[in-house]
Formats: structure tokens, C-alpha cells, sequence
């Protein structure tokens, strides 16, 4: 794993996502914490942190899918499109019953066209909309497109109904139970939210909690997710010293041909017209399996390069290969 330090902390209901960053900067003694994909503070579960050089890696995952469990109660609008808002209309649900509320919930699955909630953290001209709908100030309307990959309804109690989603990047699931509401003609808000999954790398099963982060005396013992079990579907190079040293300096390095991957990339160029025929997303790693930097290799007249475009920077003491 080397100095490149992840994590995934299952945050507590009323936390907002930059307490946990405030909380692993005093934790760790870091100055550089970053998270990926932002959570409400009424929302728990799954967020992952990326302290010192390892924010870099951020932009690599912005585009992951995220897996809820998401319970909503029909029959009540907020203006918040969850519990933290004011009620602006109750509607009599007595005549729903759960076969038409699973047909509307799973009526979801697929692309979607989304409205940002008033109450969210979406910019218009540089200011947070929620700051705007604070100042009871016109939020202007923002449509978005978004895709719900999965679908499933785990239980209705009416006037609550459980259910698990996996879906892309910017879905607000608010909105979700906000249009639910709007399609069962009962209105509806979000309740409760847990995020389970971040993409297939952070889940329940390599998370923490805030209380047992707390507890650990040892640095070591701290469940860091390693960064190369997050890059590993990409092709690898191993750097001697020479070799890092030019890296280091974001010079490109001769490499041996990766016959295979470029047989694969190749193959996949012809299915798939967008993707670069020259071009294999490599990561490269010193003899201690240290990450040194991540770039593409590239090949010209049957030489082939490593060109970096990111670049790890370490003590000088770990330069022993």
C-alpha cells in the first residue's frame, strides 16, 4: 500500500460529509483529505476518503455507480423532498396498495430526466441553491439525466416503502421519492437513506464507522483500502530506479511491448470506435509495489513508451529498487 492511505468510513446520520473530512484530518494529522460523492446529513453509510496524494486518485472514480437502500413515506410532500423539510401537503393514501406501489416504483429502472432538488448543493452562478431557496429566492429549474441500473422494492408498509437501487453519478434519490409521491398522486418524501456501495471497490464489507476509527491506537491497524486493488484493472509496469527517477521528472520511459493487452486493445478498438487505438491505461509501481505514477503506454514505430500523467512523490529512501 506504501503512503497512498484510503479509506471507507460508514458515516453517522447527521454528519455531513465534511465533518468526516474534518474528522480524519485531526484523526491522521493530514492537511489533504478529500471524499467521493457527497452525502446528506440525514443520509448514512458508504463514503470514501483519499488522504495526502492519494486525492489524486479522486477524478479516477467521480464516475461510479452507487448502490441505496432507500425508504420513502407516500402521502407527504416536504419542500426539502426528505424528513428534514417542511410538510407542504398531506394526501389520504388508504387507497393505494402495494402491487401499484412496486409497479411505480420499479417504472424507475432505466434513464431517467431528473429535477435538482431546490434544497441541494448544485451552483447557479457560483451560489449553492440551497442558500438561494434558504432566502425563499427563485431556485431556477435544473434537469439532469440519470440512470437507475437497478431497481427493487424490499418491503411496502404502506404509507412507507422500502427499496435498493443502483444508480449513476448526480441521482438525487430525494427526488426519486419527491416524483414517486407525484406519480401515485399521493405525494411522497425520503425518510431514510444508506448508501451501501460506491462503485464495486467500497461497500459495508471494507467500511468503518466513526466510534471504531476512534478506538484504534495504531495506525496500522486501520482498515486502508489498498490503492492498487482500485487500479487493478489497469495494465502494470515494474520501474527501476532509472526508470523512476525519468518518471519522476514526468518524462516518458521506453517499456517492453505488452503484446496481449495490445492485442486486447486493439480488438476492443474495433468494437468500439471511441477508444484510442494506441493508447493502454498502465499504472506503474516500483519493485515494493509502491504506486509511482499512472499514465498510458503508447507505441510508435514498434517502440513502445510509458507516458505519465500522474505522479507519485515519496521519500527518497523508498527509491531502493
Amino acid at each position: 500500500m506504501g503512503f497512498l492511505r484510503i479509506i471507507s468510513i460508514d458515516k453517522p446520520k447527521g454528519w455531513t460529509s465534511f465533518d468526516v473530512v474534518r474528522f480524519v484530518k485531526r484523526q491522521f494529522q493530514e492537511k489533504k483529505v478529500g471524499h467521493l460523492g457527497t452525502l446528506d446529513p440525514m443520509a448514512t453509510g458508504i463514503l470514501p476518503i483519499f488522504l495526502g496524494q492519494a486525492t489524486r486518485l479522486i477524478p479516477l472514480f467521480n464516475n461510479v455507480d452507487k448502490t441505496y437502500r432507500a425508504v420513502c413515506k407516500l402521502g407527504e410532500t416536504t419542500d426539502t423532498y426528505d424528513a428534514e423539510g417542511t410538510v407542504t401537503e398531506i394526501l389520504d393514501t388508504k387507497f393505494l396498495n402495494p402491487e401499484e406501489v412496486t409497479k411505480a416504483v420499479n417504472s424507475f429502472l432505466g434513464q431517467q430526466e431528473q429535477q435538482t432538488p431546490a434544497f441541494s448543493a448544485a451552483k447557479f452562478n457560483g451560489v449553492p441553491a440551497y442558500k438561494l431557496a434558504r432566502q425563499g429566492l427563485n431556485v431556477p429549474e435544473k434537469i439532469r439525466s440519470v440512470t437507475f441500473h437497478e431497481v427493487e422494492v424490499e418491503s411496502v408498509e404502506l404509507p412507507y416503502v422500502q427499496f435498493r437501487i443502483r444508480c449513476s453519478k448526480g441521482t438525487y434519490i430525494r427526488t426519486m421519492a419527491n416524483d414517486l409521491g407525484r406519480l401515485l398522486k399521493v405525494g411522497g418524501h425520503l425518510t431514510s437513506l444508506e448508501r451501501l456501495a460506491c462503485g464495486k471497490w467500497f461497500n459495508t464489507d471494507n467500511s468503518i464507522s466513526i466510534e471504531e476509527l476512534k478506538k484504534i491506537e495504531n495506525e496500522t491497524d486501520v482498515p486502508w483500502i489498498s490503492p492498487l486493488k482500485l487500479l487493478n484493472h489497469l495494465y502494470t509496469v515494474y520501474a527501476d530506479l532509472e526508470m523512476q527517477t525519468s518518471i519522476k521528472f514526468g518524462r516518458r520511459v521506453e517499456v517492453s511491448a505488452p503484446l496481449e493487452v495490445m492485442q486486447h486493445t486493439q480488438m476492443t478498438a474495433e468494437i468500439d470506435f471511441s477508444a484510442e487505438r494506441n493508447l493502454i491505461p498502465t499504472k506503474v509501481l516500483d519493485c515494493d509495489h509502491n504506486l509511482v505514477a499512472i499514465g498510458s503506454v503508447m507505441w510508435e514505430n514498434d517502440v513502445y513508451y510509458f507516458k505519465p500523467s500522474k505522479v507519485f512523490s515519496y521519500k527518497e529512501d523508498y527509491f531502493i529498487c
